[in-house]
This record gives C-alpha cells, structure tokens and sequence, in this order.
C-alpha cells in the first residue's frame, strides 16, 4: 500500500522535502517549549530578575514565529500534493475502467463508483502522505519525551511505559472490527450518495412516470443501510477512542499526585514539574497517534482493497494490429446472451463497403447489442468477427473506435447542454460525418429530427455510401428505403 502511493511522489521529490523541513522545524520547537519553561520558572523563582523575563518572552515570540511560518508552508505545500497525487491515481483508475471488460461496468452503479474511486483516492493519498511525514516526527518527538522524562526521574517512565501498554491492549483488542466496520461504513457510504444521486439524475424520468414513491423508498433503504454501518462504527471508534483517552486522564492524575508530593519534599522543583506534564503529554500524544495510525491504517486498507479491485478487474479485449482502413466486417457463427437470455445465436452476415444495411427489430431482439459486439465494447459469448480477415481479438480496438469507426447512439450526451433534442442530435450526427470513417454506425439516428432533418441525413449518408460500410438502425421508413440490405 506505501508503495502504491509513495512511487507518485517521484514529481514532487522538492515539495515533499520542504513539506519534510517545515515539520521537523515545527517539532523541533514543541519539543524546546517545556524545556524553556521549565528553566525559566526554576531561573524566576531563585533570582527574580525582570531582565530574564524579557528576554524568555523575546525567546517565545521567536520560536512562535517560526513555529507559525513552518506550519504555514506545511500545510499550503501538503494540500497541493496531496490534491495532485489523488487527481493523479483518480485519472488512472478512470484508464483502468475505460478498458475494463464491459460486462462488468453494466452490471455497475456509475455513479456510486464515482463517488467510491474519488473517496478512496483520497483517503488513500491522505494517509500515506501524512504517515510517512507523521511517522518520522511522532517518533522523534516519542524519543525525545522518553529521554527528559527519564532524566527527571526512572519512576515517570514506569508510569509512561504502563500508560502505552494499556494503549497497546485497546488497540490489538479492537483493530480486526475497526476494519470490517470501516470496511462496510465505506460501502453504504457510497451506494447511499449514488442513491441520492438518482433523485436528481434521473428526476424528469421520475416526475414523468410518477416514480416519487419508487425513489424515495430506494433512497429510504439506503440510508437505513447506511445509517446502520456509520452506528455501528461509531460504537466501536467509541470504545476505542474512550479507553485510551481515559487511560491517559487517569496517569495525568497521578503524574498530577506523584510530582506534586515530590515538589512539596523538595525532591522536584516546580520548573521541572512543569517539564514533567509537558514531556509526558508529548509522550502520549504520540503514542496516541500510533494508535490512531492503527485505525487510520484499517480505513486506507479499506480503501487501498477496494482500489486494487478496480486494478485487478478482468480488461477489455484489445489486441495489438493497429488497421490502416476497414472494407469489410464479417461475422461467423456469432452467439450472444445476458444473464441467461440468448439476444441471437450462431449469427452470421458479411458487411461490405459501398453498401448501406439497415437492422430493424422489436426492442430487445439484439439490434444495438450487435453494433456493440462489431465495435468491441462487449464480447461475444461465441463466434468470430473479423475487419478484413484480422480477428477482432487481435486489432487494436481502441485505435480502430478512435480513428476508422464513428457511430451515433441511441441516446445522445452533451454535459452542461441545455439545448434541446433536435440540436443535440444533429450535433452528434455532424461529428460522426466529421471524421470520414470507414464504417459508420447510425442507432435509430431519426430520433429528435423533423421530416427535413431525416431528408438531409439520407442524402449524406448516400454521398459517402461507396466509401464506408454503413449500419443504421431504424424504423423510418426514409433510411430503410436507402438500404441495400435489410436485416
């Protein structure tokens, strides 16, 4: 998992460095702050001097100053890393179900993937940032307070070294449900946000068809799931959380009890009984962040599961013989079916450039099922399709959708458009021209259009029939006229 996140921090080898500097600089003068104050409430109290305290307060203003500075560039510096390393991991997970099988993504929820890949990338990202900087200071600082408290007196250690035992217990104790519990908060988490998601996406589907109810009832699920897993986690953070903060109340009372009976027999003097709750604070601060490093490290492993998932997913089918042009499409033997339903079985047509095919059926008999097999986007469940001779499994598909293949969807998508169908349409329809394929795909390329529209997509598609194979898909009967073959 360190890796996962640590070999992209090969761009930003500079930031990471003074993001390093700035917080050991800011630790470097935590750990002076006990230390000063003790020497100087010992110094005020046995001389009294008012020159000493000018010059302790010159002392304080410095160190803030340069604590506040250091802070600063952390965290500018980190929040810029830590947003270009997620963007980064987010736009490769993005390739990687760009070529996942297809068979797969339709059986997946868009938009809860969405929410799931820019979650993860982050929490991922955050925590491994964090730990490798944390990691190296909270073990200085741990240290650091061991050695003062030890130089005070092997007593306090004692008490430290029982404090973090106890701390190390809860933790071991907790930490396999903090992961399934995490694990599953993440999950609802995010089909509860796609859930929400459909309320919007799909609200004029909704106010046309009166779905309200249907919606709101999906949506209702989701959040008991949801509202459930984050409870559940809640209870068990609590648990985990509550132990070791109260664990280190009850040691703060008795270094409170020990210190305070040692600076009455005159064993310990005040200064350094404030060096004492300053170093043993230290101290437990940090055990508390390895601590909470064990929790933290279930949520990213959590994340980390999940992310590798989408990693490991079976690709799409796409070979490596890049085509110069496409003349014919021949089909052999081809076998479709989806979830136990077969769309067609041992299909087999030849399609020829300079020839226009027009495939009409009823919704559901397989018509953009087939356009989606010749385009590579699904596999068959048995047969062959060769583009001159060259298996489909061989030709570099994403090269031949790219640059050899234009096609217009069923539906069309244009972000952020307000214009309507009609325009929408005919924007789809122009760029599918634009790119003077050889094989041109038209799913029921009529819908939206007027009567004039239809009459001027059939003249285009006659002026550049001899040098593309075409496939439409429709009812019209003005683009079924235009065909030389009708499936």
């Amino acid at each position: 998992m360190l890796k996962f996140i640590l070999r992209r921090l090969v761009d930003f080898k500079l930031k990471f460095f003074l993001i390093l500097l700035c917080s050991i600089v800011t630790a470097a003068s935590d750990l002076l702050m006990p230390y000063l104050s003790a020497k100087f409430i010992d110094e005020i109290l046995s001389s009294r001097e008012v020159g000493r305290l000018y010059f302790f307060i010159g002392g304080l203003i410095v160190l803030n100053v340069v604590s506040l500075a250091a802070n600063w560039f952390y965290v500018i510096f980190s929040t810029k890393m830590r947003a270009r390393i997620t963007n980064s991991l987010i736009e490769d997970l993005m390739l990687k179900i760009w070529r996942t099988d297809s068979r797969r993504l339709f059986k997946s929820d868009m938009i809860y993937l969405a929410k799931r890949v820019e979650k993860d990338s982050d929490d991922l990202t955050a925590f491994v940032l964090g730990s490798v900087i944390d990691i190296s200071i909270q073990s200085v600082l741990l240290f650091m307070a061991i050695f003062f408290l030890q130089t005070i007196g092997a007593k306090w250690l004692l008490i430290f070294a029982a404090t973090a035992a106890i701390h190390a217990v809860i933790y071991f104790a907790l930490r396999a449900k903090l992961f399934e519990v995490s694990t599953a908060l993440r999950e609802t988490e995010s089909k509860y946000f796609a859930s929400l998601s459909d309320n919007f996406f799909f609200i004029f589907r909704i106010k046309l068809h009166s779905l309200q109810e249907e919606f709101l009832s999906a949506f209702k699920r989701a959040f008991k799931k949801f509202f459930s897993a984050g409870v559940r986690e809640a209870k068990i953070r609590f648990w985990f959380s509550y132990g070791n903060a109260n664990t280190a109340k009850i040691f703060t009372v008795l270094i409170f009890l020990l210190g305070g009976l040692d600076v009455l027999d005159g064993t310990l003097t005040v200064g350094n009984f404030v060096a004492l709750n300053g170093y043993f604070t230290f101290a437990m601060q940090s055990v508390s962040f390895f601590m909470t490093l064990g929790q933290g490290y279930q949520n990213a492993l959590a994340a980390f599961h999940r992310i590798r998932e989408i990693f490991s997913a079976p690709p799409e089918i796409n070979g490596k013989e890049i085509l110069n042009q496409i003349t014919e499409i021949n089909l052999r033997g081809l076998t479709y079916e989806i979830d136990g339903r077969r769309i067609f079985e041992n299909f087999s047509k030849r399609f020829e450039r300079g020839k226009i095919y027009c495939l009409v059926g009823k919704n559901g008999a397989g018509k953009s099922t087939l356009m989606n097999l010749i385009c590579g986007i699904i596999p068959s469940t048995n047969g062959e399709i060769f583009f001159d001779g060259v298996l489909l499994s061989e030709v570099d598909m994403i090269h031949a959708r790219k640059n050899l293949i234009a096609a217009v969807e069923q539906k069309d998508f244009r972000k952020n458009d307000t214009s309507s169908g009609g325009e929408r349409r005919k924007v789809s329809i122009a760029t599918a021209f634009e790119k003077f394929s050889d094989v041109l795909i038209l799913d029921e390329p009529d819908n939206d259009l007027d009567a004039q529209a239809v009459d001027a997509l059939t003249k285009k598609i006659l002026d550049g029939k001899q040098r593309r194979v075409t496939l439409i898909i429709s009812h019209d009967k003005r683009l079924i006229d235009i065909a030389d073959e009708i499936l």
